[in-house]
């Protein structure tokens, strides 16, 4: 059996291991495992038609095997576009394998040249892979952990890359090869890269897919469902972040403790599900109203939390009073039923010293102070 053959055979079961690993995240519903489970199904069949290349008609061991692995590639690359929320070309990606599968068919049956093969299929590899690793480098989340995406991103230069050398050595003929079987060194290292890279790439395709679940995970145990804020121990954590970070560059922030008025009558009279929609438009309403860099979380029940970073407390009094002003524009509509509401508040400034605690109690001091005098209103504390 030459080395060749034996390559290509652990590489098949290499892929055939990586399969069932991406096999066991496909009912987590993240867009683009089924494509890639595609993909690597159909490199593995492509795999064992070269292994078995001697033993099979060429109609299978060269231009069906050809097809299965651009057929495939293409898959892995509609598969992080998918990932990433992208739209697939598809008619391209169709065209670009006909054409290459084309080539594969005239340099075979018409112009026995086992070169002009190489060079076809190197340039449909590169390209791909070069989108592959564009599309990552391009969409991936500056938020999230760099290792996954670097991963795969690496895979994918080095396939592109690769690919691209093999084309130009073969498309000049610095080495001519009579038959694929033939081999040479050279041949060796790039039956390397073109055959061992894609168990990479499967394995890329499922560090990002569990870095995904990861941060779906975070996300539901720091986001409030009801409102979409964040939840009481995601404010009080970036809050404190947010607090060290002024305190070592020196700068100011406002804080607002605020609830909704009588909210307990709301759902004492008009059931909680109303209550649950109160809640519902307020968050949206906030969101709307206060800067995306404003830290708004609800800290339980109608009792809600926004931390104003390198604000003074004016700057911080004027978005209070737009969320003011639109909570008592908009009242709540849940099917038949409509019922305005207010909130009140207490808005203090940090006096760059005092731990969040401290700011958090005088806070709810001012909103206290806001309540006895009324309601519908914020108490700024200068």
């Amino acid at each position: 059996m030459s080395p060749s053959v034996v390559l290509l055979i652990l590489t098949a079961l290499t892929n055939c291991l990586m399969l069932a690993v991406l096999g066991s995240l496909a009912r987590s519903g993240i867009r683009g495992i089924r494509e890639a489970i595609r993909g690597a199904l159909l490199v593995f069949v492509s795999l064992v038609g070269f292994a078995a290349q001697a033993a099979l008609p060429p109609i299978l061991g060269i231009v069906l095997a050809n097809f299965l692995m651009a057929t495939g590639v293409a898959y892995f690359y509609a598969a992080v576009l998918l990932f990433f929320g992208r739209k697939v070309p598809y008619r391209l990606l169709v065209a670009g394998v006909a054409a290459t599968t084309l080539g594969i068919v005239l340099f075979w049956y018409v112009w026995r040249d086992t070169d002009a093969r190489i060079l076809i299929v190197s340039i449909l590899h590169s390209v791909l892979m070069g989108a592959t690793a564009l599309a990552i480098q391009r969409e991936r989340p500056r938020h999230r952990p760099v290792y996954p995406y670097g991963f795969a991103l690496a895979v994918a230069w080095f396939e592109a890359i690769g690919h691209a050398v093999r084309g130009v050595v073969y498309g000049i003929r610095w080495e001519v090869m009579p038959e694929l079987s033939v081999d040479t060194p050279l041949h060796m290292v790039f039956l390397s890269i073109g055959v061992l890279v894609v168990p990479s790439l499967t394995l890329g395709m499922v560090m990002m897919v569990h870095d995904r679940m990861l941060e779906e995970r975070e996300s539901e145990a720091n986001t409030d469902s009801l409102t979409g804020m964040l939840a009481r121990k995601a404010w009080w954590l970036l809050a404190d972040k947010t607090l060290v970070r002024a305190q070592r560059a020196d700068q100011r922030l406002s804080l607002l403790m605020l609830d909704i008025d009588h909210f307990k009558d709301v759902n004492d009279t008009h059931g909680h599900a109303l209550g649950d929609a109160v809640l519902k438009q307020f968050g949206k309403l906030a969101v709307t109203a206060l800067r995306q860099e404003d830290i708004v979380g609800r800290l339980g029940g109608e009792e809600f939390a926004a931390l104003f970073p390198g604000t003074r407390i004016d700057a911080a009094a004027f978005a209070t009073n737009r969320l003011l002003d639109a909570v008592r524009g908009a009242p709540c509509t849940h099917g038949e039923g409509v019922i305005p509401y207010t909130f009140s508040g207490g808005l203090v400034e940090w006096d760059g010293e005092e731990t969040l605690e401290a700011l958090v109690q005088r806070a709810d001091r001012a909103l206290y102070a806001a309540k006895l005098d009324g309601r519908d209103r914020v108490v700024v504390v200068r």
